[in-house]
């Protein structure tokens, strides 16, 4: 932007009036400086970018391993109570029950043996032993079967891990940061005032000048 002063421009004429009385003319011409003023404006420009952060992060990771319920039901025992039994235990209970046999007909010999020794009691001790071997006495009782209940047992399980391999020492969380920049272009203002004119007086003579204005 420019600002200018204008110059001005005036005559005065001016008469001198001499001893011999003639007229001599001065004309005087005034020209007023010029200023000039050159401006320019600041101006500032700017350009930003704006940080940009990027995060990865892994999932998390649960394993659940679940395993049905199972009912287990064994009747073993009960069957076994009601003389359904398998052949090993079968096979103890026949042993126990022949072991027991034998005991008691040692027994019982011992004492039919003792029996007919005593003679001295008089009697007939074969006749006597013949008579109550020859009848079979039975026992008869009343029970109820089975005696012992089926085993019930349920079995179920359930595992449950958060997985957490692989992740480093950032626990599964990676980033990176782009930082934002800012660029400036500034451009100073600027006044620039110089002299366009320079100021100037002329006097110019004029002869024989005819002039109305008397000093």
């Amino acid at each position: 932007m420019r600002y200018l002063n204008d110059a001005k421009v005036s005559a005065l004429p001016i008469q001198i009036v001499s001893d011999g009385n003639d007229f001599m003319g001065i004309e005087i011409s005034q020209t007023y400086a010029k200023i000039g003023i050159d401006t320019v404006f600041s101006d500032l420009n700017m350009e930003a970018k704006k940080p940009v952060l990027n995060i990865h992060q892994n999932h998390a990771k649960l394993e659940i391993q679940t395993e049905l319920p199972k009912i287990e039901i064994d009747q073993y025992e009960a069957f076994a109570s009601a003389g359904l039994k398998g052949p090993i235990d079968l096979t103890h209970e026949i042993a126990q029950r022949t072991y027991g046999q034998v005991i008691e007909q040692i027994g019982k010999i011992a004492e039919d043996g003792d029996f007919i020794a005593a003679i001295e009691n008089g009697g007939s001790p074969l006749a006597d032993i013949a008579q109550r071997d020859s009848v079979t006495e039975h026992e008869f009782d009343v029970d109820m079967i089975p005696k012992v209940g089926p085993k019930i047992t349920a079995k179920a399980s359930q595992k449950i891990r958060a997985g957490r391999e692989g992740e480093g020492v950032h626990n599964g969380v990676e980033f990176s940061l782009t930082p934002g920049t800012v660029n400036y272009n500034y451009v100073p203002a600027q006044v620039n005032i110089f002299l366009r004119q320079y100021a100037s007086v002329r006097f110019n003579y004029v002869e024989d000048s005819k002039i109305d204005i008397h000093i």
